[in-house]
C-alpha cells in the first residue's frame, strides 16, 4: 500500500518562525525574493559611495547576500553614519522583533528612514503592510551578538518617590471609584441590555452611551465593560446577543472588601488583555471591547510576573522616610525583561496596559506600589482585604436636600439607598459626591415601578439629613396626583356581551386564567389572546361565541380520542402539517441541521485538523469565513499557524498576511495540486 509522510515540526514549533528574534538569513530571502538581491547590489553601491570600505577576501563568486553579510560585519558603525538621522532607532526596535507594520505609502518628495532601508537592501519588504530585518543586519544592530549580553544584576530603573499618604488615598480613592462604576454599569445594563455587533464585541455607538449613562470618558468604559466581564457579573445572552447583568443581587448584597476581591480574583486569572481593545489588528480593523480579538492566554503569568517585579523593585528602593517608589512601565518591562529576555515583546505589548489596570484596583497608587499590591503579589489575600476594610470608611444611609430639586451624597451611600435614590432622580457629575437632581420625568420614573407619593415622601424623610424642602414635596405630590390620567396596557382581542352575569361567570372560571382576562367596563372584556385564539378557548368552555369582522376560528388540536375539557385550555393552537412533523423527524434522525450551529463543533475539529495538515504540507485552502461586515467570503489562503484560537495565513492574491479568529471559519478544504514555499 502507499504511505504518505509529514515532516514532524517539533523544533520549528518550539522555536518559532524567527528563533532568538532574527529575520531569516539574507541568502535564503534573495533566494525567495530574487528583485532583493538587486536592491542589495544598489545599497551596497551608495554605502562605499558614502565612505564605507569595500570587504576584502571574498570568495570568486559571491553574491550580493555574502558581500553585505561582510560589510555589515566590518563595519557596521560606518554603515550607521551613513544611514538616516532616524533609521538607528528604527534597526534597534526591529532588532528585537524583525517583523514590523509599515504600510507602502505613496511616492512623495522625501524619503522617509524605513523607505531608505528598503531601497539599500537592508530591510525587505514582505507585502504592502510588513516588512522584515535580515538575520545579519539584526545581529550586526545587536553589536555582534545573538542574544545581547545581559547585566549579572538587574537594572537599576531611576525611580521618583511618592509620600505614603498620597499613594494610600490615590489607591483607596482608585477602588471606591471603580466600585461605583461598576456598580451603575450593573444598573445600566440591567435597565437596557448592552448590545453586540454581528462580529462579535460591543460597538462604538454602545460605549458612546454608556459612556453618557456612566459620566466617563470611553476608555474607562471599555475597561469597565471588560472587567465586570471577567468577575462574570455581566453575561451574554445567547438569544438576543446582548449583555446583561447577571447574579447584580449578589453583588449589591457584598461588601465593598468583597466586591473588590471578587474583582482582583477575576483580573488575575483572566485569559484577555483589556489594554488591547482599540488596538489595530493586521487586517486592518479594530479590537472591540468584550469580543475574541482580546483574548491572550498568556495573560495571567504576565500579570504575576508584573506584580513579582514591581513588590521586588519597591523592597530594593525602600526607606524609612515614609515615601514610596513610583514604578513606570518602562522599569517593569526592563526587570521583566532581564529575567526573561525571550519575552520582551510580550512585556512591551502587555505591561503598559497592565500597570494601568492595576492603579484602577488600588494595586497601585500614585504609581507606587501598595500594601494592597503587595500582598496580591504574595497571595496574601485575607491582608488585602483587612487592609481595605480598616481602610474605606462606613457607606452613608443619608444624603443632604436642598431648595434647588437637588440631594447631595457626600459620600459613598450604602446600596441600597443609592439604588433608590439613582430611581427617584438623576446623577450629575461624577466622584463620591453625587449631585442628583430631581425632575417630574425622574419622579414619574418612580411612580412606574408602582410606588405613590407617600412612599417617596417616606423615604426622602428617612434618609435626608435635612427637611424636605417644600419645592420637592410639592413636586412629588403634584407629579403624583397627575399621573395615571392615561393607562396603558396590552391587549390582543375583546369580548362585549349585554349579559352581565355571563362576563362575571366568564371570569370567576378558573380555567380562562390562561387568557389574561381583564374587566375595562360592565360589558367589555380584554383578553391577551388573538380573537381566533379566544374564540376557540371560549367555545371549549362550553360558550358560543361570535366572532366580529369576519375572522376565521381555527380548532385547537387534540390527541386522537380527547374530548373537549374546560380545563385545558389552548391559547396557541397551530395546525402542524405533515410537512412540518417530516422535517422535525429529519432533524432529530441527524439527516438535517437545525440551522448554522448544527454540528458546529465537530465542523470545527475537521477544520482544524485541515488547517493542520496544509500547514504541515505547505498547500493552500479554500476558506469561507465572515468577514469584519459580517458578510460570507470565501477565498484561497496559505495557512501559517494555528495557535490561541487564530489562524495566521497568506493572501496570495494581495501578497499580505492576515490573521483570521477560529471562530469567523465556517469550512475550510483544501485546493487540490497547490503547494506553495510561503
Amino acid at each position: 500500500s502507499r504511505h504518505s509522510y509529514l515532516p514532524l515540526e517539533t523544533l520549528h514549533e518550539a522555536l518559532g518562525p524567527y528563533p532568538a528574534g532574527l529575520g531569516r538569513p539574507l541568502a535564503m530571502l534573495v533566494q525567495q525574493y530574487p528583485e532583493y538581491g538587486e536592491r542589495i547590489r544598489t545599497g551596497l553601491e551608495r554605502l562605499y559611495a558614502s565612505a564605507v570600505p569595500r570587504p576584502t577576501g571574498l570568495p570568486a563568486g559571491s553574491g550580493p547576500a555574502t558581500e553585505l553579510a561582510r560589510v555589515l560585519e566590518g563595519s557596521w558603525d560606518a554603515v550607521l553614519a551613513a544611514v538616516p538621522e532616524k533609521a538607528p532607532d528604527l534597526l534597534g526596535k526591529l532588532a528585537a522583533s524583525p517583523v514590523g507594520s509599515a504600510k507602502a505609502g505613496a511616492a512623495s518628495g522625501t524619503v522617509t528612514p524605513i523607505e531608505w532601508l528598503l531601497e539599500n537592501g537592508l530591510l525587505i519588504r514582505l507585502d504592502a503592510n510588513h516588512v522584515e530585518l535580515p538575520r545579519e543586519v539584526g545581529i550586526a544592530a545587536r553589536g555582534g551578538l545573538i542574544i545581547p549580553s545581559l547585566p549579572v544584576t538587574p537594572p537599576e530603573p531611576r525611580l521618583n518617590s511618592v509620600r505614603v499618604s498620597l499613594r494610600d488615598n490615590a489607591a483607596f480613592g482608585a477602588v471606591a471609584e471603580t466600585l461605583r462604576l461598576v456598580t451603575e454599569l450593573l444598573a445600566a445594563a440591567q435597565s437596557e441590555p448592552i448590545a453586540t455587533l454581528r462580529t462579535g464585541g460591543v460597538g462604538v455607538r454602545e460605549v458612546r452611551r454608556l459612556a453618557d449613562s456612566l459620566r466617563v470618558d470611553r476608555e474607562q468604559v471599555v475597561w469597565l465593560l471588560e472587567l465586570a466581564a471577567l468577575a462574570r457579573l455581566i453575561a451574554l445572552d445567547p438569544d438576543s446577543s446582548r449583555w446583561t447583568a447577571a447574579a447584580s443581587g449578589s453583588w449589591h448584597l457584598s461588601e465593598r472588601h468583597e466586591q473588590w476581591l471578587q474583582l482582583v480574583r477575576a483580573w488575575l486569572d483572566a485569559e484577555r488583555a483589556p489594554s488591547l481593545v482599540g488596538g489595530r489588528l493586521p487586517s486592518g480593523s479594530t479590537v472591540n471591547p468584550l469580543s475574541s480579538e482580546a483574548s491572550r492566554t498568556d495573560a495571567p503569568a504576565v500579570r504575576r510576573r508584573a506584580l513579582s517585579a514591581a513588590l521586588a523593585i519597591s523592597t530594593e528602593a525602600a526607606n524609612d522616610d515614609g515615601r514610596a517608589c513610583v514604578l513606570d512601565a518602562s522599569s517593569l518591562i526592563e526587570r521583566l525583561t532581564w529575567q526573561q529576555p525571550r519575552l520582551r515583546r510580550r512585556f512591551s505589548r502587555l505591561v503598559p496596559g497592565m500597570v494601568v489596570e492595576m492603579g484602577h484596583l488600588g494595586l497601585l497608587g500614585s504609581g507606587a506600589l501598595t500594601d494592597l499590591g503587595g500582598a496580591v503579589a504574595e497571595d496574601r489575600f485575607d491582608d488585602a482585604v483587612e487592609a481595605l476594610r480598616d481602610a474605606l470608611p462606613e457607606p452613608l444611609t443619608h444624603f443632604m436636600l436642598q431648595a434647588d430639586l437637588t440631594a447631595v451624597a457626600p459620600g459613598y451611600l450604602e446600596p441600597q439607598v443609592a439604588r433608590e435614590l439613582a430611581l427617584l432622580a438623576s446623577a450629575e457629575g461624577q466622584g463620591p459626591a453625587t449631585v442628583y437632581r430631581f425632575s417630574a420625568q425622574s419622579v414619574r420614573r418612580a411612580l412606574d415601578t408602582g410606588q405613590d407619593a407617600a412612599a417617596i415622601l417616606a423615604f426622602l424623610e428617612k434618609h435626608s439629613a435635612t427637611n424636605v424642602p417644600q419645592p420637592l414635596r410639592y413636586l412629588v405630590e403634584d407629579t403624583a396626583a397627575r399621573y395615571g390620567s392615561l393607562r396603558v396596557g396590552p391587549a390582543f382581542s375583546y369580548v362585549r356581551s349585554d349579559d352581565d352575569a355571563a362576563l362575571t361567570a366568564l371570569l370567576a372560571d378558573p380555567a380562562a386564567a390562561a387568557l389574561g382576562l381583564v374587566r375595562l367596563a360592565p360589558t367589555v372584556v380584554t383578553a391577551q389572546a388573538t380573537p381566533a385564539e379566544l374564540a376557540s378557548a371560549l367555545r371549549e368552555l362550553g360558550y358560543s361565541p361570535a366572532l366580529e369582522g369576519g375572522a376565521e376560528v381555527r380548532q385547537p388540536i387534540r390527541s386522537a380520542g380527547s374530548t373537549p375539557s374546560s380545563s385545558a385550555v389552548r391559547t396557541n393552537p397551530w395546525v402542524l402539517t405533515e410537512e412540518d412533523l417530516e422535517a422535525q423527524m429529519k432533524v432529530l434522525r441527524g439527516s438535517a441541521r437545525p440551522g448554522p450551529g448544527g454540528g458546529a463543533e465537530s465542523e470545527a475539529m475537521i477544520g482544524l485538523e485541515t488547517l493542520r495538515t496544509a500547514i504541515r504540507t505547505k498547500r493552500a485552502v479554500r476558506m469561507g469565513f465572515a468577514d469584519s461586515s459580517g458578510n460570507s467570503t470565501r477565498q484561497v489562503f496559505v495557512p501559517l499557524s494555528v495557535h490561541a484560537g487564530r489562524v495566521r495565513v497568506f493572501d496570495p492574491e494581495n501578497e499580505t498576511e492576515r490573521v483570521i479568529s477560529v471562530h469567523r471559519i465556517m469550512d475550510v478544504e483544501t485546493v487540490e495540486g497547490a503547494s506553495t514555499d510561503a
